[in-house]
Order: structure tokens, then sequence, then C-alpha cells
């Protein structure tokens, strides 16, 4: 039976009683307003006593691949149940899904957590099962740290993201329905029972990468970020010669190079989400466009500090997973030889003395067998892409009163699949998220919920490492993993015991080496 919530600024509405929260889906929160065009904000009433808005139900994804969850499963290691297809619209797919604890009393204010879901920005939905906020929202409940539970769809793909001066457009639209999420929140929320001054946000992935690019605007959005798996220089801001060879590549994979440019306007506007999505390569590589006044630089190692601690964000977390690249094996850990790929690379970019420290320091060997090479090729890519933007956002020297902390992760997957044991990218959110509980070990179950636990605490203010957590050493980290175990270390004990003192050698190179090494693996030695 359906709960109603008289919302006062949005009307009544029908949410779903779980075990012990409710949940509202599908509530509109922006107005699509054309296809390449900046969506406006749903200011509401959408509801009257007369007719409640049923909000029991899904509402549909932004349009996307049909199978899109799939690449996400695959990440995780095992699947969860789903719809065999999800429904897609490009008119009704920015909706939000807000789950909040059951009972709240008038005027309470909760703090408010918003999930910002990955998914290599292309694919992804507040409706997927790994990424349903009930059992997080219920350990909330549980551990005595109430909160509100906050998703978003945002567009994706070349119908969120595609710029070029043909079509009069600088993208990021995608980017923009979020922050026209985080304005909702501002005017409804209180409906809720939540706390608009109380905001707390958090990304994975290409999430990661999208709260990132938030972080360089101007306008305050939230209280705290918690940047997981992904920041702003794992793929950075295409500036104009890029956007303008992407837009090449999707007007010849439509067939439309020998039209006009009138004529290309109109089809790309008149084609169904299906026809363009269906003839693009699945993962087409999209994101962020510079455009002034929203994003104005491309962020680099050198800049990250500078460009993501903005002064209005009261506190920052940042951190990664042991073997992050685990989701580059399909696009760059595909060499008949891995380990040989990665030699020729590091030869050709470093001088011959640092090269033969970084080839000793990550055993990279042709002989070994495939398995070693990868994993320890996999791990030279996730210290380059992201464990070096985590050690840059914490430690330059920028000045800003934003707090910094950082995490690592290294509980191995335990699933049967080609992740077990490993570290790799996903498995933290879905420890942390619980939605595979009936799969987990107690091991695993006890160390997501003291993951979930630190969250609800950083949600509360309390900060990420607490007084007496940092009073331990003057730069200290958090260990989830592994073994179940959470470790609070200093940060140079955790580089020397835990990262082979690799960090301290990719630091010594310079950011530039680094980047460039990072390029040069990720898309080929430049001919």
């Amino acid at each position: 039976m359906a709960s109603t919530l008289d919302h006062p600024t949005l009307g009544p509405l029908q949410g779903l009683p779980l075990a012990l929260s409710v949940q509202y889906r599908g509530i509109p929160y922006a107005h699509f307003i054309g296809r390449f065009k900046e969506a406006s904000l749903h200011h509401g009433p959408i509801a009257s006593p007369a007719k409640p808005y049923d909000a029991t139900r899904w509402g549909p994804l932004c349009p996307q691949i049909p199978d899109g969850i799939k690449f996400d499963f695959a990440l995780c290691g095992t699947e969860l149940p789903h719809d065999a297809q999800y429904k897609q619209s490009e008119e009704d797919g920015l909706n939000v899904v807000i789950t909040v604890p059951k009972g709240l009393k008038p005027g309470e204010k909760l703090p408010v957590i918003v999930w910002i879901h990955g998914g290599y920005w292309v694919v992804g939905g507040n409706s997927w099962p790994q990424y349903d906020l009930q059992n997080f929202v219920d350990i909330s409940v549980k551990q005595k740290k109430p909160v509100i539970g906050v998703a978003f769809n945002y567009r994706l793909g070349v119908l969120g993201l595609l710029a070029s001066k043909e079509l009069k457009n600088t993208g990021n639209y995608g980017l923009k329905d979020q922050v026209l999420g985080f304005r909702w929140l501002q005017m409804h929320i209180e409906g809720f029972g939540g706390d608009r001054n109380n905001i707390t946000a958090f990304g994975e992935s290409a999430g990661a990468m999208l709260l990132s690019a938030l972080l360089q605007i101007s306008t305050p959005l939230f209280n705290r970020a918690l940047v997981m798996s992904g920041s702003a220089t794992l793929r950075p801001s295409k500036v104009e010669l890029q956007q303008e060879a992407l837009y090449r590549d999707v007007i010849q994979a439509l067939d439309l190079e020998n039209k006009s440019t009138e004529e290309r306007r109109k089809e790309l506007s008149r084609l169904s989400p299906d026809d363009v999505i269906s003839k693009l390569p699945p993962l087409i590589h999209v994101g962020p466009s510079i455009e002034d006044g929203f994003l104005d630089d491309v962020v680099t190692l050198n800049t990250i500090a500078g460009k993501t601690r903005t002064p209005w964000c009261e506190e920052l977390a940042i951190g990664d997973c042991f073997h992050d690249a685990s989701c580059f094996k399909t696009r760059v850990l595909n060499h008949p030889n891995n380990a040989t790929y990665f030699i020729d690379c590091i030869k050709s970019t470093l001088a011959p003395t640092a090269a033969s420290e970084m080839i000793k320091a990550y055993d990279l060997s042709s002989s070994h067998p495939s398995e070693k090479s990868l994993v320890h090729c996999m791990e030279l890519l996730t210290d380059l892409r992201w464990y070096l933007p985590v050690i840059h956002t914490i430690y330059d020297g920028t000045e800003s009163s934003t707090k910094v902390s950082r995490y690592h992760f290294h509980q191995p997957n335990n699933f049967e699949s080609q992740w077990k044991g490993l570290a790799a990218h996903l498995f933290d959110i879905t420890l942390l998220l619980q939605n595979h509980r009936h799969l987990l070990s107690s091991e695993e179950i006890e160390l997501g919920e003291d993951m979930a636990a630190r969250v609800f605490r950083f949600a509360y203010g309390e900060g990420f490492i607490s007084q007496w957590e940092q009073a331990t050493s003057k730069k200290v980290v958090v260990v989830w993993g592994p073994n179940g175990q959470t470790k609070i270390i200093g940060d140079e004990e955790y580089d020397k015991s835990m990262r082979k003192g690799r960090g301290k050698l990719l630091r010594s190179l310079g950011w530039e080496t680094c980047e460039s090494l990072a390029n040069v693996l990720q898309f080929g030695i430049p001919k």
C-alpha cells in the first residue's frame, strides 16, 4: 500500500513503503526543452489533492544503449535481478529518486546524501538495482545516523555531451542537469524532511569525474563531496579541437557527412535516440567540454588541487581502489602481451634510468604469465590515472578553506569472475551500498557497514577522518581492506607498505612526465 506525503511545494506524493524507509520514485526535477539544449528547472507542483502523484514506480532512464547494465555488472563481477529492458525517454528521463527514513517528525531536517552514478558517461540510471539507495538509507537508520538518499538521472552520451560550432552549442548538458538537480533540492528537499543546508554528494567512476567537474564551477551546490575512483584528470574537459573531431566521427557514423549544415542539424534533431545511439560505438569517448563561465580550463595533475578544492565545499574526500584500472581491461589492457606493450611505452616516454626504475618497480616482464602481467600493468595504470590524482589533490600546496581527506580501498573482490582476488573498480560501491548483501561474506558486510558509518559521519559534519584519528599522525589515510579491516595509517607508511613506494617514485618523475606516460599507455605511442 502506498504511503502518501503531503509535500508543501510538490503536492501529495504516493511513495513506496520499504523495510525502514519510504521511496519516492520517478519525480521530475527538470523540463526537457529539446535535444542539445539546456533543460529548465521543474518548480512544481506536480500533483493536487484530487490527483496525487504516483511515485511508487521507477521513472525512465535517459537514452542509452539498451543493455548498458551488463557493462556495469561485468565490472562488479556478478549480476542482480533486473529488468530485461528498462524504459527510456528523452522527455521524461530527468527524474529523481528520494529515499526517506520512515516516521520522520514534522520539521525534522536530516542530512542529505546525493549519489551520482557512473557508467563511462554513456550508461547508468537511478533505477538500476546495484545503485538503489534503500539499503544504504536503512543502514543509516540502524546506525542511528539517519540520512535521506537522493539519486538523479542525467543525460548521457552524445545526447548529453556532444558540442560543435555547427550545432551552435557547448555540450555539458548532463553536467548541467545535475546542477539543476541540486537547485531543485534547495527548493524541495525540506518537504521530505531533509536539510537544504547540509548536502553531501558522492560519485564513483564517471560519477566522480562529473562531481569533480561540478567542484570547478563557481555556484555552490553542496557542502561536502566524496570523490570515488575518478577525478577531473581521468577524462579532462575536451577542447574545441577534440569536440569537433568527435562531432565529425558522429556525423560519419550517422551517414550525414554529405549533407549540408542545415540538413545535418535537422537530422540530428529529428532522429530518434535509438537511431543515434545504435549507430555509434557503445562506449563512445564523450565527456565534459571547455565552456567559458562554466568549465574554463583543462585540469592537469598540476592544477587539480586548485581547481577542485573550491572554497564553497567545506570538505572533500577522495580515494581509489588498488586495481581501479580493471575498468580499462577491454580498451587498454587488451594487448597480446600487455607487459611488452607497457615496457615499449615506458621506454618511449621516460629517460633510460627512469624507465628501468619503473619497469623494476612494477615487475614488468614479457616472460611473466599473462595473468600476472595483466595485474602488474593494471597496478601501474591505476597509479597513474587514479592514485596520483588523489595525492596531488591532497598535498599540492594550494591555499583553500576546504578540508581534504583521502582513503584507499584494498578489499579483494570475491565473486567468481575475472576480478576475483583484486580490489577492482566498483567493488567499493558494491560493499558500501549493500545491494549485493545476500552474495557477500560476513567480512564484506561488516566492512561495507563500517564504510557506510564513515560516510554518515561525514554527512553529519563530523569529518571523514575524525580528530582523534588525525591525532595519530599529521597526515593519515583511511584504508579499507584487506581482510575486512579498516585502518588509519600515516601517508608515507601507506605508500611504502601498501603501494611499494610507487607513489614516491611517480612523484619524483614530475606530473608532466606521468601524464604523458598515462596518455601513451592509454592511447598508444605517437607515430
